[in-house]
């Protein structure tokens, strides 16, 4: 029997499985999704109004047929999609989790930021005219290595109320700014070369073993490159070396850790570093503030309670 097909909740808490909508301004919604791995499932969703919306994908894998527009997106993709009202969409969360910031604007706050960054040239300009009519999906500049860590941010971050609103709105006009910035320096927005594909199957493939990376030999006889080739392309995609780029996951990563009540020698450990006081000032260099301040703000938001 084909797997069940379930309504998508933008708004919904099962255990380890979150998805939240948040209203940042007028016309503009965020929509944070973290689902565990599990069984891979199948979802459908009906657009309730006219949407352009951009989806950044921590975990990847996901398959989606948007009334007959299908694509699937990769770990560190970003996906930009229109659909008008009443459209239905289908997509298969992978087993190994899902993990994406959406960003979901009605088409008059779309059409206005396209606007007001001169952006009437593009591919989503085209894309957002068409929106009320039109299905239309398109990848867009992949995450780098800063995008990468304010999304992780977004889903640990230690503020609570209206300072979290504030916060997450902040890292979303972030996460557009480096699209934006993609889209104006380009005369064709989204060149995609053969040896940059392969660089982002090198990065997911990175991001699947962050616990037991290969060396940059092995990496290189996997991908079929020569391993001083493969130096020099990674760090032209993403401008930092392969370890610096896995040290720097692995950081990203211990902001959930140290969120979810590991103590600071344990995320270290976690980490890769068997100095925890070397894991505080690689931690303090890459995020400004020490890990144990982060677990001090963790408490104040969700003290404990006795009795």
């Amino acid at each position: 029997m084909p797997p069940e097909v379930r309504h998508w909740r933008m708004r919904s808490e099962d255990g380890a499985n979150r998805t939240e909508t948040l209203e940042l301004r007028d016309g503009l919604t965020m929509v944070l999704s973290d689902i565990a791995p599990g069984e891979e499932c199948s979802y459908h969703f009906v657009e309730p109004e006219d949407v352009f919306g951009i989806g950044f994908h921590l975990k990847g894998g996901t398959r989606f047929d948007m009334d007959g527009t299908r694509f699937a997106t990769q770990p560190l993709e970003v996906h930009a999609g229109a659909a008008p009202r009443s459209s239905g969409s289908v997509f298969v969360l992978p087993s190994h989790g899902f993990k994406t910031v959406s960003l979901r604007f009605s088409l008059d706050a779309a059409q206005d930021l396209i606007e007001r960054h001169s952006l009437g040239m593009t591919p989503l300009a085209q894309m957002i005219a068409r929106a009320g009519d039109t299905v239309s999906a398109r990848r867009l500049s992949s995450l780098d290595p800063a995008g990468v860590a304010m999304v992780e941010t977004m889903f640990a971050n230690p503020y609570a109320g209206a300072g979290r609103s504030l916060y997450l709105e902040s890292c979303a006009i972030g996460l557009l700014a480096g699209q934006i910035d993609a889209l104006a320096g380009a005369g064709k927005p989204f060149p995609t070369p053969a040896w940059e594909r392969g660089m982002v199957e090198v990065r997911a493939y990175l991001d699947a073993h962050l616990d037991d990376p290969p060396s940059i030999v092995e990496l290189a006889r996997m991908f079929g490159i020569n391993d001083f080739k493969l130096k020099r392309a990674f760090k032209s995609s993403f401008g930092t070396t392969i370890f610096g780029y896995v040290r720097q996951r692995r950081l990203e990563r211990a902001v959930g850790d140290l969120n979810s009540g590991l103590t600071v020698a344990a995320a270290a450990e976690q980490a890769g570093y068997e100095c925890p006081r070397c894991f505080a000032d690689a931690f303090r260099r890459h995020f400004g503030m020490l890990p144990s301040e982060m677990t001090r703000s963790s408490a104040v938001e969700t003290p404990a309670r006795h009795g």
